[in-house]
């Protein structure tokens, strides 16, 4: 590991609690606020590791797995709450992917 990777390991545990403030903090219609949240943290995974941004995207994913199961946060919306966790764990998969794609395929 390299002391690039650790900065973005750093970046994306960041990122990750500003996610979780979202989740946990949105009421109403915020699914949209989560869902975007979650969407622009992905791109940002996947843009700063091109090659290894499935594992920022694993660590995003267990952190929010880990602060659902472990109840930390008490969700405004419960409803809200489980969805925006289980539906940011593809969604962090599956953008972190294509984004890394995108640009290991504009590198060259």
């Amino acid at each position: 590991m390299n002391l690039t990777f650790l900065r973005n390991i750093g970046i994306s545990l960041a990122v990750s609690s500003v996610v979780i403030y979202v989740i946990y903090h949105t009421y109403g219609s915020g699914a949209y606020l989560a869902m975007s949240a979650l969407a622009l943290s992905s791109f940002l995974i996947g843009y700063l590791e091109p090659h290894r941004g499935w594992m920022l995207a694993l660590l995003q994913v267990m952190i929010l797995l880990s602060v659902y199961f472990l109840k930390i946060y008490k969700p405004v919306s419960a409803d809200l709450a489980m969805f925006a966790t289980f539906a940011g764990c593809g969604i962090s998969l599956v953008f972190s992917f294509v984004t890394g794609r995108l640009v290991r395929l504009f590198e060259n």
